[in-house]
Protein backbone atom coordinates (compact mmCIF):
# COMPACT_ATOMS: atom_id res chain seq x y z
CA UNK A 1 0.00 0.00 0.00
CA UNK A 2 2.85 2.19 0.15
CA UNK A 3 3.23 2.12 -3.93
CA UNK A 4 0.81 2.69 -6.69
CA UNK A 5 -2.60 1.60 -6.86
CA UNK A 6 -4.32 -0.40 -9.47
CA UNK A 7 -7.46 -0.51 -10.70
CA UNK A 8 -8.53 -3.07 -8.06
CA UNK A 9 -7.43 -0.55 -5.19
CA UNK A 10 -9.51 1.89 -6.36
CA UNK A 11 -12.49 0.54 -7.33
CA UNK A 12 -12.25 -1.49 -3.90
CA UNK A 13 -12.60 1.80 -2.24
CA UNK A 14 -15.19 3.36 -4.42
CA UNK A 15 -16.88 0.09 -3.82
CA UNK A 16 -16.47 0.56 -0.03
CA UNK A 17 -18.40 4.21 -0.40
CA UNK A 18 -21.09 2.69 -2.14
CA UNK A 19 -21.43 -0.03 0.87
CA UNK A 20 -21.08 2.64 3.48
CA UNK A 21 -23.93 4.29 2.03
CA UNK A 22 -25.93 1.15 2.00
CA UNK A 23 -25.48 0.73 5.42
CA UNK A 24 -25.57 4.48 6.49
CA UNK A 25 -28.34 6.24 4.30
CA UNK A 26 -27.71 9.74 3.91
CA UNK A 27 -24.28 9.46 5.10
CA UNK A 28 -23.07 10.61 1.59
CA UNK A 29 -24.78 12.48 -1.24
CA UNK A 30 -26.59 9.90 -3.67
CA UNK A 31 -23.79 8.77 -6.17
CA UNK A 32 -23.28 6.50 -8.89
CA UNK A 33 -20.05 4.68 -9.31
CA UNK A 34 -18.72 3.67 -12.60
CA UNK A 35 -15.66 0.93 -12.15
CA UNK A 36 -12.16 1.83 -13.12
CA UNK A 37 -12.16 -1.03 -16.06
CA UNK A 38 -15.33 0.01 -17.95
CA UNK A 39 -12.69 2.72 -19.45
CA UNK A 40 -9.35 0.35 -19.32
CA UNK A 41 -11.53 -2.53 -20.98
CA UNK A 42 -12.53 0.03 -24.52
CA UNK A 43 -8.66 0.21 -25.22
CA UNK A 44 -8.71 -3.74 -25.30
CA UNK A 45 -12.36 -3.30 -26.98
CA UNK A 46 -13.88 -5.74 -24.60
CA UNK A 47 -17.34 -5.61 -23.41
CA UNK A 48 -17.54 -2.80 -21.04
CA UNK A 49 -21.32 -2.68 -20.34
CA UNK A 50 -21.05 -4.82 -17.32
CA UNK A 51 -19.50 -2.40 -15.91
CA UNK A 52 -22.02 0.23 -16.12
CA UNK A 53 -25.10 -2.15 -15.93
CA UNK A 54 -26.19 -0.97 -12.62
CA UNK A 55 -26.69 2.57 -14.27
CA UNK A 56 -30.35 3.46 -15.72
CA UNK A 57 -32.44 5.79 -15.37
CA UNK A 58 -34.14 5.42 -12.33
CA UNK A 59 -30.49 5.11 -10.63
CA UNK A 60 -29.99 8.50 -12.54
CA UNK A 61 -32.88 10.45 -11.29
CA UNK A 62 -32.23 9.01 -7.48
CA UNK A 63 -28.27 10.63 -7.63
CA UNK A 64 -26.64 13.49 -7.63
CA UNK A 65 -23.15 12.47 -8.68
CA UNK A 66 -21.54 9.67 -11.32
CA UNK A 67 -18.29 8.96 -9.68
CA UNK A 68 -15.42 8.10 -12.69
CA UNK A 69 -12.22 7.15 -11.95
CA UNK A 70 -9.78 7.24 -15.19
CA UNK A 71 -6.74 5.38 -15.14
CA UNK A 72 -4.38 6.83 -18.41
CA UNK A 73 -0.72 6.30 -19.28
CA UNK A 74 -0.15 5.41 -15.41
CA UNK A 75 -2.13 8.39 -14.07
CA UNK A 76 -4.97 8.39 -12.24
CA UNK A 77 -7.75 11.30 -12.68
CA UNK A 78 -11.30 11.65 -11.17
CA UNK A 79 -14.44 12.55 -13.59
CA UNK A 80 -17.48 13.70 -11.19
CA UNK A 81 -20.56 14.10 -13.50
CA UNK A 82 -22.96 16.62 -11.05
CA UNK A 83 -26.44 15.36 -12.51
CA UNK A 84 -28.20 18.25 -11.10
CA UNK A 85 -26.30 20.92 -12.48
CA UNK A 86 -25.42 19.01 -15.70
CA UNK A 87 -21.62 19.53 -15.50
CA UNK A 88 -18.47 17.56 -15.09
CA UNK A 89 -16.01 18.28 -12.85
CA UNK A 90 -12.33 17.20 -13.37
CA UNK A 91 -9.90 16.77 -10.66
CA UNK A 92 -6.44 16.25 -10.91
CA UNK A 93 -3.60 15.55 -8.14
CA UNK A 94 -0.41 16.29 -10.82
CA UNK A 95 -2.31 19.31 -13.16
CA UNK A 96 -1.34 18.57 -16.99
CA UNK A 97 -3.31 19.35 -20.09
CA UNK A 98 -2.44 15.91 -21.64
CA UNK A 99 -4.76 14.32 -18.81
CA UNK A 100 -7.86 16.02 -19.46
CA UNK A 101 -7.22 15.54 -23.13
CA UNK A 102 -9.10 11.85 -23.12
CA UNK A 103 -12.13 13.13 -20.96
CA UNK A 104 -14.34 13.57 -24.48
CA UNK A 105 -13.57 9.92 -25.36
CA UNK A 106 -14.63 8.20 -21.63
CA UNK A 107 -17.72 10.67 -21.83
CA UNK A 108 -18.84 9.59 -25.03
CA UNK A 109 -17.50 5.35 -23.85
CA UNK A 110 -19.82 6.07 -21.06
CA UNK A 111 -22.60 7.56 -22.76
CA UNK A 112 -22.39 4.73 -25.49
CA UNK A 113 -23.12 2.10 -23.06
CA UNK A 114 -25.93 3.97 -21.23
CA UNK A 115 -27.49 5.86 -23.70
CA UNK A 116 -30.84 5.03 -21.81
CA UNK A 117 -30.18 6.02 -18.97
CA UNK A 118 -29.52 9.99 -19.41
CA UNK A 119 -32.43 12.41 -19.70
CA UNK A 120 -29.92 14.87 -21.77
CA UNK A 121 -26.63 13.83 -23.94
CA UNK A 122 -23.54 14.11 -21.13
CA UNK A 123 -21.67 14.44 -23.64
CA UNK A 124 -22.52 18.09 -24.31
CA UNK A 125 -22.25 18.87 -20.86
CA UNK A 126 -19.05 21.15 -19.69
CA UNK A 127 -16.13 20.14 -18.32
CA UNK A 128 -14.80 22.30 -15.68
CA UNK A 129 -10.88 21.82 -14.03
CA UNK A 130 -11.65 22.15 -10.28
CA UNK A 131 -9.26 24.35 -8.92
CA UNK A 132 -7.01 23.99 -5.82
CA UNK A 133 -7.30 20.60 -4.96
CA UNK A 134 -5.04 19.25 -3.18
CA UNK A 135 -1.92 17.62 -5.18
CA UNK A 136 0.86 15.41 -5.45
CA UNK A 137 4.77 15.66 -4.48
CA UNK A 138 5.70 12.33 -5.95
CA UNK A 139 4.59 9.70 -8.87
CA UNK A 140 2.68 7.36 -6.93
CA UNK A 141 0.22 8.89 -4.23
CA UNK A 142 -2.63 9.86 -7.58
CA UNK A 143 -4.55 6.33 -7.34
CA UNK A 144 -4.89 7.56 -3.39
CA UNK A 145 -5.76 11.17 -4.18
CA UNK A 146 -8.75 9.85 -6.34
CA UNK A 147 -9.94 7.95 -3.36
CA UNK A 148 -9.67 10.86 -1.36
CA UNK A 149 -11.64 13.05 -3.76
CA UNK A 150 -14.23 10.81 -4.49
CA UNK A 151 -15.18 10.74 -0.20
CA UNK A 152 -14.79 14.34 -0.40
CA UNK A 153 -16.91 14.96 -3.17
CA UNK A 154 -19.71 12.87 -1.86
CA UNK A 155 -20.25 14.34 1.42
CA UNK A 156 -23.57 16.23 2.15
CA UNK A 157 -21.20 19.59 3.10
CA UNK A 158 -19.27 20.94 -0.10
CA UNK A 159 -15.93 20.99 0.00
CA UNK A 160 -13.98 24.14 0.40
CA UNK A 161 -10.60 23.27 -1.67
CA UNK A 162 -8.89 26.01 -0.47
CA UNK A 163 -8.90 24.45 3.26
CA UNK A 164 -7.72 21.10 2.56
CA UNK A 165 -3.98 21.27 2.67
CA UNK A 166 -2.45 18.43 4.46
CA UNK A 167 -2.98 15.40 2.22
CA UNK A 168 0.13 15.17 1.28
CA UNK A 169 1.62 14.75 5.41
CA UNK A 170 -1.38 12.43 5.50
CA UNK A 171 -0.67 9.75 2.79
CA UNK A 172 0.83 7.21 4.65
CA UNK A 173 -2.30 7.42 7.07
CA UNK A 174 -4.81 7.60 4.53
CA UNK A 175 -3.00 4.45 2.34
CA UNK A 176 -2.97 2.60 6.41
CA UNK A 177 -6.80 3.20 6.69
CA UNK A 178 -7.49 1.92 3.57
CA UNK A 179 -5.50 -1.26 4.30
CA UNK A 180 -7.12 -1.39 7.21
CA UNK A 181 -10.53 -1.22 5.83
CA UNK A 182 -9.59 -3.92 2.86
CA UNK A 183 -8.29 -6.41 5.75
CA UNK A 184 -11.22 -6.07 8.33
CA UNK A 185 -13.03 -6.68 5.15
CA UNK A 186 -11.22 -9.73 4.08
CA UNK A 187 -11.49 -11.34 7.44
CA UNK A 188 -15.28 -11.18 7.59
Amino acid sequence: MSEYLDNNHVDTFGIFLVEKNQMCPGLYLPFLFVSSFHWGYKKFNADTKKFVSHINKEFVNAANLILVPIIESSHWTLLVGNLKNKVWDFYDSLPKKTHRAILPEVISHLYEDTTTSFATDIRRWRIQKIKQVPTQKNSVDCGMYVCKYMEAVIQPEAVVWADVKDWEDNMPKFRAEFAYAILSTTIK
